[in-house]
């Protein structure tokens, strides 16, 4: 029984995948703002004329990542790089017209999917989606990969709460980032 509950949970996570790409395909490369080119613009349209330095800090990526990503939006026409006027080594990253103008569309209502399910038939489905997720986390203990889900959705949170304060008060130079690496 197990094994059959493990496969269907996986068909589930897979199908819910599916209908995750399937409501952002067609809406283009920079649709979804959370992830990829889409949320290197929802971050420049907060604060435009960011250091790629800050700007990889910010957003977690390595800077070699966010070099690819910014080479494909500057090849695109909707950003621009250029050297600040303060210090000639940094290179600030800024919104073209079009970068500005670029509609991100609201995210996907997944609202529907679980339609299907009574309100009393939902409550039971998380409930037990709690306990199951409780369990593994229980025999996962402290190892690698117990927090993992708590630590992102915290990241996420923290990133959306303090973005424009942590990001462009100058307040992280010389401060340790993800993973302790020194930055600044």
């Amino acid at each position: 029984m197990n094994g059959e509950l493990y496969e269907k949970l996986t068909q589930l996570q897979y199908l819910l995948h599916k209908q995750h790409i399937r409501d952002y395909h067609g809406r283009g490369h920079l649709a979804d703002s959370a992830r990829g080119q889409g949320r290197i613009l929802a971050a420049l349209k907060m604060r435009d004329g960011v250091s790629a330095k800050d700007l990889s800090y910010l957003l977690d990526l390595h800077v070699a990542s966010l070099n690819e990503m910014l080479a494909k939006l500057v090849k695109g026409g909707y950003v621009v790089r250029e050297a600040s006027e303060q210090d000639k080594r940094v290179t600030l990253v800024r919104l073209t017209e079009k970068g500005r103008s670029e509609e991100q569309p609201e995210p996907a209502d997944f609202g529907g999917i679980f339609g299907c399910l009574s309100g009393e038939e939902q409550t039971a489905f998380g409930d037990y989606l709690d306990r199951v997720t409780d369990a593994l986390r229980a025999k996962l203990g402290g190892g690698e990969g117990a927090d993992d889900i708590e630590r992102l959705q915290a990241e996420r949170e923290r990133m959306l709460a303090g973005f424009a304060e942590k990001m462009f008060e100058g307040r992280f130079g010389g401060r340790r980032g993800p993973g302790g690496l020194r930055r600044g």
